[in-house]
């Protein structure tokens, strides 16, 4: 992933961040990254946590790579969900997996 789509998605994932915990968690916290990391790490929740991990792929510059065979994740699939993890075809597989041993 290009620097400049690093940088468009930190962005994003800090907005998303500050906003969860404004709204859901009804915490004031400034506008800043480093703040809104603070107040995020207080809680131990879920949807803050994934975030929190995006935003470390991020600053590593693995964000939009997929964890099982490193290939890119569509730009869309990331808009749709910024902590998707997985391209389309290991997502497909991690799904056919798990439907066959139920």
């Amino acid at each position: 992933m290009k620097s400049e789509d690093l940088s468009k998605f930190d962005k994003i994932v800090v907005k998303r961040l500050r906003e969860l915990l404004v709204s859901r968690l009804k915490v004031t916290v400034g506008e800043g990254k480093q703040q809104v990391l603070e107040a995020a790490s207080t809680f131990d929740n879920p949807d803050l946590n994934e975030l929190v991990f995006a935003l470390h792929r991020i600053e590593k510059g693995i964000y939009g790579q997929c964890v099982i065979c490193r290939h890119d994740i569509p730009i869309n699939v990331l808009e749709a969900d910024l902590t998707a993890r997985f391209c389309p075809s290991c997502q497909t597989a991690i799904h056919e997996k798990s439907d066959s041993s139920r």
